[in-house]
């Protein structure tokens, strides 16, 4: 067995917050490396993300709004401890209280559906440090810029430290991002990108601006995450070292279906001690989830507010279930697979074949088409032979 995380989400109770009226989930299994939540937009993904960062964050400037209601509370389950914020009633005040064996849990970093925009230099230079939670729910706040820290690592090369930092985080996101190299210009502190083709050869080296928004969004997220998680622990200087919870909305955005399945591979081989939990539209991400991975699917109405379940029997299953049959279960809900243009009784191409081997099928079948009786039935006693 591979490294665990070291801090995972063993259960959660959240009530009254943002469209969430009572929902609560137990025994989620130990370090486990993900949690996906999928559902309908609008159905409260977000929310449920939302509650689980302020739960382990705490209440800061940007979410204490949302706790002045009558009965508003988060709990959450880390490994064994638990934590609770709430908002209680004295009369007719509402005061903010919070129950807590630990301070603030730090080694969370959060992202909402925007994810592109990073600070000009760093933020700790800079003055506009956001907090870990600020991302997921402002869409404007800006992300830890890991291209100023990769010159700065890079102009230091002498000292050990900034020397394998360089080193880690150039490998981790030049495998991340498959391209050819990352270099820098060392006169000009620029970052440049070199991209490749399907044989391995490089492109011109790029500037970021310059690259694909699925590669954009890519190099903020991990950088902004590694950085944060950097700061955390000074001492360590190779990510795959590095601990703490990861949440993400959204995490198919921009990215090719190939990026989709490829991401939860790479991001538990290269961070094996952080738990991410995330949201997803498409199914492709859930192909590669690794083993024991867990899937929450969230759903709303009017009465009841938005709710959660847990698909366990699913989970064992996830392995066996191809995109097409994970749209159709209880993971997505989706039961209008076919193309708007099918038609009714019209032949229909099952799950079980691969677009090559339908092509060769059809070529096979034109065949016979143009084979005299005779000779079809000749073939298909030789066939059934």
């Amino acid at each position: 067995m591979g490294e665990k995380p070291k801090y995972s989400l063993r259960s959660f109770n959240f009530k009254n917050f943002k469209g969430i009226h009572d929902v609560e989930i137990e025994n989620l299994p130990p370090h486990a490396h993900w949690i996906f939540l999928t559902g309908e937009n609008g159905f409260g993904k977000t929310s449920i993300l939302q509650a689980i960062a302020t739960s382990l964050a705490g209440v800061e400037d940007h979410t204490y709004k949302f706790f002045n209601e009558t009965g508003t509370k988060l709990i959450s389950k880390l490994n064994g401890t638990t934590k609770t914020y709430g908002v209680e009633k004295e009369g007719d005040i509402y005061k903010y209280s919070s129950s807590t064996p630990w301070e603030k849990f730090t080694l969370l970093a959060c992202y909402g559906s925007s994810r592109l925009n990073t600070y000009v230099e760093s933020s700790s230079t800079s003055g506009e440090t956001n907090t870990s939670t600020s991302n997921l729910y402002d869409s404007r706040s800006l992300l830890e810029n890991i291209e100023y820290q990769l010159s700065r690592w890079y102009a230091k090369d002498k000292d050990k430290e900034f020397r394998d930092k360089y080193k880690y985080v150039t490998s981790v996101l030049i495998d991340i991002l498959q391209i050819h190299s990352i270099e820098v210009d060392y006169k000009t502190d620029q970052v440049y990108y070199r991209e490749r083709d399907q044989y391995g050869n490089p492109y011109e080296r790029i500037t970021k601006e310059n690259l694909a928004s699925g590669y954009r969004n890519l190099i903020a997220l991990v950088g902004d995450m590694i950085l944060r998680l950097f700061r955390t622990d000074p001492s360590k200087t190779d990510p795959s070292k590095l601990e703490g919870i990861v949440i993400i909305d959204e995490l198919d955005l921009h990215l090719h279906p190939k990026w989709q399945k490829r991401l939860p591979e790479i991001l538990t081989r290269y961070f094996p001690r952080v738990q991410f939990i995330v949201s997803t539209h498409s199914p492709i991400p859930l192909l590669g989830a690794p083993k024991d991975s867990v899937f929450l699917t969230v759903h709303r109405t009017k009465e009841q507010g938005i709710m959660i379940d847990r698909l366990i029997d699913l989970e064992q299953e996830i392995s066996k279930l191809t995109p097409n049959l994970l749209l159709n279960s209880p993971i997505f809900g989706y039961a209008e697979i076919f193309s708007s243009n099918y038609k009714t009784g019209a032949e229909i191409y099952t799950a079980a074949s691969t677009y090559e081997l339908t092509l060769e099928n059809q070529v096979q079948e034109e065949l016979m088409n143009n084979l005299s009786p005779e000779k079809q039935a000749e073939l298909k006693r030789l066939l059934n032979k």
